[in-house]
């Protein structure tokens, strides 16, 4: 017979009894290929599990001589549908027609002594199709080597169409290579892998065909394999629910490099792979090279297989580069996020490619510098900043950070060496400056806290000013098992200073890893900033009469204290006007964020975003205390809109919403004024004149267009005697009630504002409404609420009137209260004139 494509392959070694398997690279092809070799025995033999094709007893009729002749490890007859043929042991019974058959490893290994095997399809004619479940048991993969196909559809330029033959793994979702052709011999063979338990090879004829057929070898491969057909990942993990995504964290790799490959490999790849693998980085300096070891991807096909790699967490971060075809070279990226894509479309012949495989290395740019006894000039590298460092003859260091040099920047104690000891950290901001810092990654190893770091609100170490301590021993790192940022721990201090003490044990020269910190700070100017709220990564309070009057606002996130920041960020910033004062926010300049979730409409009552309930977008908005939003934008607005000014009499917030914020992917920018003006237009006031008038202030409309005023207004109306308290109101204006509206409330003390239950709610296109309030109502709060363009014109009167039916009925009942008085006070003197004289007699007596 001619000599079959299996004998292409290296023959592999018997050990009697059994028949074995020998791993290696095919010679022959590419070293990117490799497959399992399976030995067919020798050039006289029919097929894998047939010797000869008659001269044997037949099993199935002791007396018959005239049957197949099988291989003594594994092979059995077929039996009296087929006696010239012999199938491997256990799956005998599929000689005649192996369509739809379930093949587990430890069932052939008990039967054949083998985990390897093949598969023939009978000849099909179309539309047809055949499944075979493989299942490889414990500590296996599954390989399949196919080397013919038969009228199994065809390649259109794009997909296979009109048949294929496609290896799925248990996660199924049509993501296995997917093969075609109309009379392939292929040598060498299209190798695939399936590495998720079992797998589901699917033969299918979607046209019309005499003779449809494949041939291809399985086998069972075991994960230890040291010659690449095992490989697997190496240092990362596979996150659930996903079809090939994979996490890949420094700490995990901090050894050894970190392996990562395409699905499948060293098999041909899935179609329409779709694979995230997220590389993430614990400290600041560290670094993120990438070294293809193998990249075999189908030629001048860019457009649908290709690697691209983005400098953050999500493919809407900055792309780095995009990979493509068979060029390999080394990439350095910084961290914290670095994001490998990798896509793939549809499975292209020639089935010659294999993917990809790749080390990480996390490399380390902490700078060190020489020992010295003397004060030197140190630059630290993150960023660029000038620190005195002092080794003294006990080996520990002392640092300190000023503001005058640099507002914000990190600190590694890594990157200082001969230090033994303590080390002592000082920063010191300005007058008007506080100091922000965030502890990042901290290793203390010691027993009993022998080691500690702690942190002291103040200038020097004095126990009243320490106001943490951190024992060990203990670890942190910046991020989780899970690839996520851990829970900041932030301090900030009252004053201008703040001091950072950490002490270790002497430090070993062994692999073991050195008791370090590391973190970010950041200097504060209130007066410009406004004043940080404890337990708060941004937002901030300005106060009326401690804050500049006027001031410019801008987005936050671009300070080294946000690096460990990713996913949503919101902050906000909160003007507090003082009594008798108004304030303004003017946003004057805003990037475009780029959102088809979301849109902005500008009318008479703001600006307002409008989108999905449930989405998460950019957004920038001013809302009041009570988180009503005053104006909101969002998505692709117009320029032209802007500026937009929202003038208030009581505070408002300015927020500042990312939906997906990271370091290397930040939140969009704008610009922003605020200015606090001394006026009495608005405010909270109590009333006790029993008659006056209220009447809106005149005020010119500051701006034509998107200038709103936002009024919250409370009047305390206390009349202070039992009368009818009437109150009129009238407005020139014919408004909606959405743009302004006067409401009469109940008296509550359960109330901030001592509002309680509405009784009356006027509208300025009622022109006017009189309400006389029930008897004894002599307390009521009025409230003007108004968000509009046009600044609200009203007047409100009141007067306590007497009502002479109910003063008349009073009048009378004290009149007589006073003559019930006046009788039961004679009474009494009589009652005490009895018993004197009851009492003297007694004497006498």
């Amino acid at each position: 017979m001619p000599p079959s494509p299996l004998l292409l392959m290296v023959l592999m070694t018997i050990l009697p009894p059994l028949l074995v398997l020998l791993f290696c690279n095919a010679t022959a092809v590419s070293s990117q290929l490799a497959w399992t070799q399976i030995y067919v025995g020798s050039n006289n033999q029919v097929d894998l599990w047939t010797q000869e094709s008659q001269g044997c007893r037949c099993n199935h009729d002791l007396l018959r001589q005239d049957c197949a002749c099988c291989v003594p490890q594994g092979g059995c007859q077929c039996g009296a549908l087929a006696m010239n043929r012999c199938a491997q042991c256990g799956l005998e019974q599929h000689c005649t027609n192996m369509c739809n058959v379930t093949i587990k490893a430890d069932m052939l290994l008990a039967r054949s002594n083998s985990t390897f095997g093949q598969i023939k399809s009978p000849a099909l004619s179309g539309p047809n199709y055949c499944w075979y479940t493989l299942d490889p048991g414990y500590d296996r993969r599954v390989e399949l080597q196919v080397y013919r196909l038969v009228n199994a559809g065809h390649f259109n330029g794009s997909s296979c169409v009109s048949g294929y033959l496609e290896l799925l793994d248990s996660f199924g979702q049509g993501t296995g290579p997917r093969i075609c052709g109309q009379n392939e011999r292929l040598a060498p063979p299209v190798v695939m892998f399936a590495d998720r338990e079992s797998a589901v090879l699917n033969f299918r004829i979607e046209e019309a065909t005499s003779r449809s057929q494949f041939l291809a070898y399985f086998s069972f491969t075991s994960l230890t394999n040291v010659h690449g057909l095992a490989f697997r990942p190496k240092g990362g993990r596979r996150i659930e629910h996903t079809v090939c995504d994979w996490l890949y964290q420094d700490f995990s790799c901090n050894k050894d490099s970190c392996t990562l490959a395409s699905p499948g490999f060293p098999g041909i790849y899935g179609t329409n792979l779709y694979c995230k693998y997220h590389i993430t980085t614990s400290s600041v300096h560290t670094k993120v090279r990438l070294q293809f070891l193998t990249l075999s991807l189908p030629l001048n096909h860019c457009g649908a297989h290709y690697i691209s790699v983005y400098q953050g967490p999500t493919s809407n971060s900055p792309l780095l580069t995009t990979i493509c075809d068979k060029s390999k070279k080394d990439h350095t990226f910084p961290g914290p996020n670095v994001l490998l894509e990798f896509r793939a479309g549809a499975s292209i012949p020639p089935y010659d490619y294999t993917g990809f495989v790749a080390t990480i290395e996390f490399i380390d740019n902490v700078s060190t510098q020489p020992s010295s006894t003397a004060a030197t000039s140190e630059v630290s590298p993150y960023p660029a900043i000038e620190v005195q460092r002092n080794l003294r003859n006990d080996q520990s260091c002392e640092m300190t950070i000023k503001s005058a040099d640099i507002k914000s920047g990190h600190f590694d104690l890594r990157g200082i060496q001969n230090w033994k000891t303590n080390c002592t950290i000082h920063f010191e901001g300005s007058e008007l400056e506080i100091v922000h810092i965030s502890l990042f990654n901290y290793v203390l190893k010691a027993s009993s806290c022998q080691s500690f770091i702690e942190i002291y609100d103040g200038p020097g170490i004095k126990s009243k000013d320490k106001t943490k301590r951190l024992c060990s021993p203990v670890e942190n790192h910046a991020r989780d098992t899970n690839g996520m940022f851990r829970e900041r721990q932030m301090f900030v201090s009252s004053r201008n200073h703040m001091t950072l003490l950490v002490r270790r044990l002497m430090a070993n020269d062994q692999d073991e890893e050195t008791e370090f910190l590391d973190g970010a700070y950041s200097f504060f100017n209130v007066l410009e900033r406004g004043t940080l709220q404890p337990d708060t990564l941004c937002d901030v309070n300005y106060n009326g009469r401690s804050s500049s009057s006027r001031g410019k606002l801008k987005h936050p996130g671009t300070e080294q204290i946000f690096w460990n920041v990713e996913g949503q960020l919101r902050c906000s910033q909160n003007l507090i006007p003082a009594t008798n004062q108004s304030i303004s926010i003017k946003v004057i300049s805003l990037n475009k964020m780029s959102s088809d979730l979301c849109y902005t409409e500008c009318g008479d009552g703001g600006c307002r975003c409008v989108k999905n309930a449930t989405s998460v977008v950019d957004q920038l908005y001013v809302i009041s205390t009570n988180d009503d939003i005053l104006s909101c934008i969002c998505g692709d607005f117009q320029a032209e809109w802007l500026p937009i000014t929202v003038k208030s009499w009581s505070p408002i917030k300015l927020v500042y919403s990312v939906s997906k914020y990271s370091w290397s992917n930040k939140g969009f920018e704008y610009s922003a004024e605020y200015s606090f003006k001394d006026d009495m237009v608005c405010g909270y006031r109590v009333i006790n004149q029993h008659t006056g008038i209220l009447e809106s202030p005149i005020m010119i409309r500051e701006s034509p267009l998107n200038f709103y005023y936002h009024q919250d207004c409370t009047w305390l109306l206390d009349s202070n005697v039992e009368r009818h308290l009437t109150i009129e109101i009238g407005s020139s204006q014919s408004r909606p009630c959405s743009a302004w509206n006067i409401s009469i409330h109940e008296y509550s003390e359960r109330s901030d504002d001592k509002a309680g239950p509405i009784l009356y709610t006027f509208c300025s296109r009622e022109k006017n409404s009189t309400n006389t309030l029930p008897w004894q109502t002599n307390i009521v709060v009025i409230k003007l609420r108004a968000m509009t363009q046009t600044p609200p014109q009203y007047y409100i009167k009141w007067r306590s009137d007497v009502d002479r039916a109910r003063l008349s009925g009073s009048t009378a009942h004290t009149a007589a209260a006073s003559e019930s008085l006046k009788l039961a006070n004679n009474w009494t003197m009589l009652l005490i004139t009895v018993i004197f004289l009851y009492v003297k007699q007694m004497k006498n007596s």
